[in-house]
């Protein structure tokens, strides 16, 4: 504890909490691609109601045409526009329109072997809702219900964050978290709108579903100093979707309020002291 600046004896708890973000996209699709290698190594049909169910979806239609999955584009990690990105781009343009003093080989001789190469990454890489639709689609309707009832799929869907290189870290003070909206720093940015899941490492740590309101990028001269670096300041707004959110984040913010001490009760003057001596 210590004390705010300007003479004052009420005492504050300045804190930082590390947090983890990741889109939820990205969840949903980690937790699609696990339960495809789930089903195929324990060779039962491939059953995916319980994780439509958990993110709010349509249980009738495929997974492409959900909306947690089109809201957020493919590039959900781009920063949003702003005057330095602006700044930044400017200059790649001109940097590519200027003149080359020694032309470069002609690109024709390697552009096979490129084109080819990019081409099978791109069809290798099919991602797990376009799988999930596919291995759906190619299920009999003997198979489809057969699913439900497997053996591993009885107890209720549990969420789970996705691949380390999807995940950004940062942190929050104690002071920018209220039941409203948040405030973090970010080592990624993420695209404003977007769905966001925010997973506070403390003791007891907890997830919210959250939305992107504003990303900005912080000065190269702003005086944090961590250990993850953060390059993005983000402004999230709580969304409650998932039931007990509203009851953790107000039992983690009740249990970190800082005790005030009591002040002390001003002595009851006497009527001889108001009076004066007596004369």
């Amino acid at each position: 504890m210590s004390q705010i600046f300007n003479k004052s004896s009420h005492p504050v708890a300045i804190k930082r909490i590390p947090i983890r973000m990741w889109t939820l996209r990205a969840e949903i699709e980690a937790a699609l691609e696990h339960r495809i290698k789930e089903c195929e190594a324990a060779g039962v049909p491939l059953y995916i109601d319980d994780i439509k169910e958990f993110y709010g979806m349509n249980i009738a239609k495929p997974l492409s045409g959900q909306p947690q999955l089109t809201l957020v584009s493919e590039a959900s990690d781009a920063s949003p526009m702003s005057n330095e990105n602006v700044d930044d781009m400017m200059a790649a343009l001109a940097e590519e329109k200027a003149p080359e003093a020694t032309p470069e080989a002609p690109p024709q001789e390697a552009a096979p072997a490129e084109a080819a190469s990019a081409t099978e990454a791109a069809s290798t890489e099919t991602p797990p809702s376009a799988q999930a639709d596919q291995i759906i689609a190619t299920q009999s309707p003997e198979e489809k219900a057969q699913a439900p009832h497997a053996h591993k799929f009885q107890t209720p869907y549990v969420r789970r964050a996705p691949n380390s290189d999807q995940i950004s870290y940062g942190f929050s003070m104690l002071a920018d978290i209220n039941m409203d909206w948040v405030l973090a720093f970010s080592k990624h940015p993420f695209t404003q709108g977007s769905s966001i899941v925010i997973e506070f490492l403390i003791p007891t740590p907890f997830t919210m579903n959250v939305e992107i309101l504003l990303c900005n990028r912080i000065a190269m001269k702003s005086r944090i100093i961590s250990e993850t670096k953060p390059d993005y300041r983000v402004q999230c707004r709580y969304t409650f979707s998932h039931p007990g959110e509203r009851s953790n984040l107000r039992r983690f913010l009740s249990s970190v309020e800082p005790d005030l001490p009591n002040k002390p009760a001003f002595l009851a003057s006497s009527p001889a002291e108001d009076t004066g001596p007596a004369t």
